[in-house]
């Protein structure tokens, strides 16, 4: 069983000798919109903006009327382009380098600091079934949140360690890839919420820092996420949910695994 203390102790160790291209990483990730943890696109307040709008134009009546229903329109038309536009960007360049991102910081456990594995998902035939995979995962989450808020969170959590597993075997097949994060989350979302919400503390430290300091908080916590994907890992094939081989895609991994069970 592991604890927020054992992660964040692990993951500062794993992170200090290379602190500072971790950063450099992240903020080209965050660019790239390639650090969202959920993969969620948030259209929940879609719905409630324009019913707003509608109620309105209803209220209102005259000259102003023809406000209300040219924002009617122009948010109409926004939303038919910009939706299809979200996913499409996050399917073909977020989601990749969602998962480079964590496998930067897998490799990172094994001081192997490279760049260029922010980008593997681009390169090795690998890339199609990444795309595949991680927009399925953002579709889903998606609209589990249209309908209900909570329902999209939790599967945002069942669907957490996708990423980590595509990083690791970039040709898992989309079934596995779901089924193997949704054994392993089981009676774990609760424990990784309080997880995340351990790092608030740190933010507003960076928020008094000119917000500056916020930044700097990205690759600690980054690498503390991976640490518990660590953990993971060493649960699922303690507990058979896969085999070794095949969240490696056949490549034994040499690294060391203080989680192992």
């Amino acid at each position: 069983m592991w604890t927020r203390k054992e992660l964040k102790q692990n993951a500062w160790n794993s992170l200090k000798p290379h602190y500072w291209a971790a950063l450099g990483v992240s903020l080209l990730a965050g660019l790239l919109g390639g650090t969202q943890a959920s993969g969620k696109l948030d259209f929940s307040e879609i719905p409630s903006a324009y019913e707003n709008l509608v109620t309105m134009y209803m209220q209102e009546g005259g000259v102003e009327s023809e406000a209300y229903a040219a924002a009617l329109v122009t948010l109409g038309i926004i939303l038919l382009i910009a939706v299809p536009i979200g996913l499409v960007l996050y399917a073909f360049l977020s989601g990749p380098v969602n998962v480079g991102y964590c496998k930067f910081f897998m490799q990172a456990r094994e001081n192997d600091v490279q760049i260029s594995h922010l980008f593997s998902a681009f390169t090795g035939g690998r890339y199609m079934n990444i795309v595949k995979v991680m927009f399925l995962r953002c579709l889903y989450t998606s609209l589990w949140s249209l309908l209900f808020v909570i329902p999209g969170i939790v599967k945002g959590y069942e669907y957490y360690l996708i990423p980590y597993l595509l990083a690791e075997n970039p040709n898992l097949p989309k079934d596995r890839a779901f089924a193997i994060s949704k054994q392993a989350m089981n009676g774990e979302k609760w424990n990784v919420f309080v997880l995340e919400l351990s790092f608030i503390g740190w933010y507003l430290l960076g928020l008094l820092a000119c917000c500056v300091g916020m930044f700097a908080v990205v690759p600690y916590e980054k690498a503390t996420y991976t640490e518990f994907y660590a953990c993971m890992r060493a649960k699922i094939v303690a507990q058979g949910i896969a085999a070794e081989e095949e969240l490696t895609g056949g490549v034994i991994s040499a690294a060391q695994n203080p989680y192992d069970m």
